[in-house]
């Protein structure tokens, strides 16, 4: 990337955390912002533009009706042709005919950039900016885990009270307690507490073995429940990232020693952590683990029985980057090929599944540190509530 050529953005902070990350500004609408070495400026209307005054860090902020944005409309021009026509004027007023562009930059725009003149250099790896996380940006991350670890201790506290039914389907207040209900319990509890959770996974039995399925139907007693919640404050706009692995009661014996062997391997992986692994060794070390245990991995040759197609044992990446998205760089997994740097935030998540009893799966938060990681998540790993 190259650090002198000026960056211009345009779009949303909502959806393009590059964007925010920049400006500290969230807009519902795009700002054309533009950040050279010592400056950092924003175009917008008159609708943001107090706002932005106020809010973002921009050097400056600038009306957009200073480049005829509404002369432009009034006589029908619209869309990528306007947008693309202020941000030219505003280029030309700084003499700038050569800026370096983010991988998502509407095409439209940048096509009619193209035909006035302007060289667009694209950047595909601007989301390393964000890598290494600054002290506010640390305590954002750790305000919605601690609101993430409140949401599930009611959701455990629930399972808790929940009496067993002779069919052993659990009941909760004389009725039925589902994945739906386990569910609402706990993003009620985060919205309450100003995180958005958009399809927490609380999936009991079987339906644990589909690491991504959230879950639905009766719970029962003595069988695990994989319960994966990765909110995003709605102020801070950072994410946080968990998964526990519960079950009302004791389960069967496979399902504790599915526990016991992705606990043991979880620690391996948050030991390894330190400044100049890459994820890749991380995710190996974990894999040998899994696979010294007796289950499978996707690592070629760690397969039991080459000729079943369904998928068994450790059948994902150990984790990723969270921060401003809920996965970002590094990865922590056979893609991993950066080092890590002091600041990252990642999650090391193993998981072991067996599609005809379920899978366990333990997930926790940590940033890299000079010496090694500090761990993020304070809620306790207990298999039996």
């Amino acid at each position: 990337m190259n650090e002198a050529l000026p960056l211009l953005f345009c779009a949303d902070g909502y959806r393009f955390p590059d964007v925010y990350h920049t400006t500290r500004f969230l807009s519902p609408d795009p700002i054309i912002a533009l950040e050279e070495v010592e400056e950092l400026i924003i175009v917008t209307s008159s609708l943001e533009e107090g706002r932005a005054k106020k809010e973002s860090r921009a050097t400056s902020v600038i009306n957009w009706d200073r480049y005829g944005a509404q002369e432009l409309a009034a006589q029908g021009v619209q869309g990528p042709e306007l947008t693309a026509t202020v941000i030219k004027r505003f280029l030309d007023e700084r003499e700038l005919a050569r800026v370096a562009l983010p991988a998502y930059f509407s095409v439209g725009i940048a096509d009619r950039l193209r035909e006035m003149g302007v060289e667009l250099v694209v950047l595909n790896d601007l989301g390393e900016r964000r890598r290494a996380k600054r002290p506010d940006e640390l305590e954002a991350i750790e305000a919605t885990q601690r609101a993430t670890e409140e949401a599930w201790q009611l959701g455990v506290d629930a399972l808790r009270r929940a009496s067993v039914r002779k069919d052993r389907v659990l009941e909760l207040d004389g009725a039925p307690f589902t994945a739906e209900r386990l569910r609402a319990i706990v993003e009620v509890a985060l919205l309450e507490r100003g995180c958005a959770s958009d399809g927490a996974i609380c999936a009991p039995g079987a339906q644990a073995a589909d690491p991504h399925k959230i879950g639905e139907g009766p719970l029962h007693a003595g069988e695990p429940i994989v319960m994966d919640i990765f909110p995003q404050h709605k102020a801070t706009r950072y994410w946080a990232d968990m998964t526990r692995t519960v079950s009302k009661g004791e389960p069967p014996k496979e399902i504790r020693r599915m526990y016991d062997v992705v606990r043991r391997a979880q620690d391996a992986g948050i030991e390894a952590l330190r400044p100049g692994i890459i994820g890749r060794a991380v995710h190996e070390l974990v894999e040998d683990i899994i696979w010294e245990a007796g289950y499978d991995t996707l690592r070629p040759g760690q397969k039991k029985d080459p000729a079943n197609p369904t998928p068994h044992g450790f059948i994902h990446s150990t984790g990723h980057g969270v921060g401003l998205e809920i996965h970002e760089a590094p990865g922590i997994g056979r893609g991993g090929t950066k080092p890590l740097i002091v600041g990252d935030v990642v999650t090391i998540e193993p998981g072991v599944y067996d599609p005809a009893i379920g899978g366990v799966r333990l997930e926790d938060m940590l940033v890299i540190t000079e010496h090694g990681a500090r761990n993020l998540t304070k809620a306790p790993r207990q298999l039996v509530v």
